[in-house]
């Protein structure tokens, strides 16, 4: 169960076909493999043409084409809107008035307008969820026409068999009608499916889709089957199609309806597979043992050289694989991930070999969003303008904003603290990495200075915290000569201001860079000290946050 999370940040598996998204990403993920063999599908005849083409023209009406007007926020100059993108999805109604989507397809939009077959006007929306980790978002409408004539469709239970036939519709480039394709199940698997790379049951179609696909239903036997979300470039395959499935859909609404959009369970730990002759005589196991071993944990209920055999009732093979349905065989990482804390209770079992003894662990039940670099939705990006420096938390689209500039590489040849956080999936409790957002603007007491974006700050005149709550308020409170940051990464050099230049210049880089506010919302109030972080400042030579508060 390798969590690697560091290539998530660096690259992205496969491409969104929404209509603001033009391009497709090739990783290892597309390399040629292995396809589960697919049964094929009987023999259409008149009577069975003429059924499916009545659940067809059922279902027609309720599928919806997403206008969407974006104004995306620059992660690493939060301050600054970037111009307003239009962009175009699909939809289905699975409530009434309720329309799911692709998170892609809405995220950070000012405007969210609906159109189908059965509309004259177009119809505006509102977001009322969003979980950019499952690639999902659920916007409504009050609209009485819309809601009479736009019926909610069905959930599929469980995954569809391998094979099965399939029915995509949505608004694809190349017309404004709807559009319907068909094809068949090829697999299902436990993959990437949202930003960051967050882990869900994703499944395979052979069906056609286009730009502008993203966020439409498929359907099997005339129910949702799962939603849109990306592909392969026909350069590289052709017609290799991925959904949502619907076990994430009912996962993301019994989220949504709980009123806290947690994402999938995981056990953060590292393995290695149980295959090799030597390693299994090591550990003393004959043939009748299965699982993986243990390299490391995040928890210290697990321990190096146990053998994992069973997690969440999921019997664990050698390679780091479980069967689920129709003896599939995904990664077992699906095992944590369908484990639900509201119905399975706190903790999730794992059955371990250890010194050759079986034993039973209890794993505390944490999403996948728990870690201390968490994504930030619809860009509530925190930011502080001191002097010629911005600061801000560290989040996942900031270090995509830095990989598209290259200057990610900081971390890597910086030994920053950061690299192993991207991989670190146990609860953050409050702490957070406070970085450089962008090069320092412009100022004569930033001669001579080089900031780097991403650069983190290790300690403010010796005082170091747990936050970026804590951090404003160290720096909302100092009352000496001189401001001295110190950085986390090698090589950074120390940057050195006059404690009493700091506001002038603070009011001539926001007026010479278009800054209205000097903070964002969320940070304003502590800048001004009406909230107070909660929490203390640390002497340098003290690194335990854990005995701090996080901020609230």
């Amino acid at each position: 169960m390798s969590l690697d999370r560091v290539s998530r940040f660096v690259a992205i598996t496969v491409a969104f076909i929404g209509a603001g998204a033009l391009s497709y990403f090739v990783t290892a993920e597309s390399t040629p493999q292995t396809a589960t063999q697919a049964t094929p599908p009987t023999a259409p005849n008149a009577s069975t043409d003429a059924s499916d083409s009545a659940i067809t023209a059922a279902l027609r009406s309720s599928v919806v084409n997403f206008s969407c007007k974006l104004e995306p926020r620059s992660a690493m100059r939060p301050w600054k809107l970037d111009p307003v993108q239009e962009v175009g999805g699909s939809g289905v109604v699975i409530a009434p008035g309720r329309i799911l989507t692709n998170a892609h397809v809405v995220h950070q939009s000012t405007e969210i307008l609906l159109e189908s077959e059965q509309t004259s006007l177009a119809i505006p929306a509102t977001l009322i969820a969003i979980d950019v980790g499952r690639d999902l978002a659920l916007v409504e409408t009050t609209d009485a026409e819309f809601i009479a004539n736009h019926p909610p469709v069905a959930l599929f239970a469980g995954l569809p068999r391998d094979g099965a036939r399939v029915t995509v519709m949505g608004f694809p480039m190349g017309g404004e009608a709807l559009s319907t394709t068909s094809g068949v199940i090829s697999r299902s698997e436990w993959a990437d499916i949202g930003e960051g790379g967050e882990n869900g049951m994703r499944v395979q179609v052979d069906a056609a889709v286009n730009f502008g696909n993203s966020g439409g239903p498929a359907f099997v036997d005339g129910k949702l089957a799962g939603l849109v979300f990306s592909g392969l470039d026909n350069a590289v395959a052709d017609n290799i199609s991925y959904l949502i499935s619907t076990e994430e859909i009912g996962r993301f609404l019994g989220e949504v309806d709980a009123g806290t959009i947690d994402g999938n369970c995981v056990i953060a730990v590292q393995t290695q597979t149980l295959e090799n002759p030597a390693l299994r005589a090591k550990l003393g196991v004959n043939s009748s043992v299965a699982g993986v071993v243990v390299i490391s944990a995040q928890n210290e209920l697990l321990k190096p050289w146990d053998i994992i055999t069973s997690i969440n009732g999921y019997l664990v093979d050698n390679k780091g694989q479980i069967s689920i349905e129709e003896s599939r065989k995904v990664a077992m990482e699906c095992a944590a991930g369908r484990f639900d804390p509201a119905k399975d209770g706190p903790s999730i079992k794992v059955e371990v070999l250890r010194e050759g003894k079986s034993v039973e662990v209890m794993i505390p039940a944490q999403g996948e969003r728990e870690g201390i670099v968490r994504t930030r939705v619809n860009g509530a990006y925190p930011y502080l303008v001191f002097g010629p420096m911005v600061f801000g938390p560290v989040h996942t689209d900031l270090l995509g904003a830095m990989a598209d500039e290259g200057s990610i590489a900081i971390y890597y040849y910086g030994n920053s603290p950061v690299l192993p956080a991207m991989s670190d999936e146990s609860p953050a409790k409050g702490k957070e990495f406070v970085a450089v957002l962008c090069p320092l603007l412009s100022h004569p007491i930033a001669r001579g200075y080089d900031g780097v974006p991403g650069q983190t700050v290790k300690s403010v005149n010796g005082k170091t915290f747990a936050n970026f709550a804590e951090f404003v308020a160290i720096l909302r409170g100092l009352d000496e000569e001189w401001v001295v940051f110190e950085f986390n990464e090698r090589g950074i050099e120390r940057i050195v201001f006059r404690a009493s230049e700091i506001e002038a210049a603070t009011e001539r880089v926001m007026d010479a860079n278009g800054i209205r506010q000097q903070a964002s919302k969320d940070v304003r109030a502590i800048w001004a000290g009406s909230v107070k972080s909660d929490s203390t400042a640390h002497d340098a030579d003290n690194s335990a946050h854990t005995a701090t508060k996080p901020a609230k």
